[in-house]
């Protein structure tokens, strides 16, 4: 009996000792834990908040059917071509219709005096002012529409043309770009509004003389309005 009893006693000290000692090293642990979950139950509140702020503030998403109208370099006054394509713009008007603008523009033209291909897509940034013209009921379901101006700088990448380079004809260039316009939003239904904007469109693209171009941009589309 005591050779029995003797080694199950240790080995039961050893296992409370254990225990006890994993406890410890789990307390801090559960501490933490429960700090967090603390801290996440105070600021739910905040977090249920912010968003709904942010819903105030007015935001566009543009989607327009675009076309361009350029020259043939050393040609006539009226000797044009014109690219068609697609502009993606996001505006965000924090300030009293002041705000930030980004927008995306990819245009082409193929068979171009039947052996040329242009594709040409255009990144840029800058600022827009947006004008409400107003609430027919003061719920932001009757938004009449708003009229915008705005000032872009980016770069345009082309992945198809002929533009000297050297001695040779290069298929690829980039070059600056700014752009200067606006347009309106009429409002339709809800968010959705029809869109119809215009933009002085102006690319420093190698073309063996001034290598830049001073092009008329004409979009049509829509726009879905964020915001009051």
């Amino acid at each position: 009996m005591c050779q029995t009893a003797s080694p199950t006693r240790p080995a039961t000290n050893r296992s409370a000792w254990f225990l006890s000692a994993a406890a410890s090293r789990r307390g801090p642990a559960s501490h933490a834990v429960r700090r967090a979950v603390a801290l996440f139950l105070l600021l739910l509140p905040a977090c249920v908040f912010i968003p709904a702020a942010r819903a105030q503030t007015p935001m566009d998403l543009g989607m327009t059917f675009t076309q361009q109208r350029s020259k043939f370099v050393g040609s006539s006054s009226t000797d044009f071509f014109y690219l068609r394509g697609a502009t993606v713009d996001f505006a965000y008007s924090p300030f009293h219709g002041f705000g930030p603008v980004a927008s995306f523009n990819g245009l082409a033209v193929t068979n171009l005096r039947t052996q040329i291909d242009i594709h040409q897509a255009s990144f840029m940034g800058g600022g827009r002012y947006t004008y409400s013209l107003g609430h027919i009921s003061p719920t932001i379901w009757t938004r009449r529409g708003s009229i915008f101006g705005e000032g872009l700088v980016g770069i345009t990448m082309a992945t198809a043309g002929d533009y000297p380079s050297g001695q040779h004809l290069v298929s690829n260039a980039s070059g600056f770009t700014y752009a200067f316009g606006g347009g309106i939003n009429y409002n339709i239904y809800h968010r959705f509004e029809l869109r119809l904007m215009s933009h002085y469109f102006i690319t420093d693209l190698p073309n063996g003389g001034t290598n830049q171009q001073k092009n008329i941009q004409v979009s049509a589309g829509v726009n879905w309005h964020f915001g009051n």
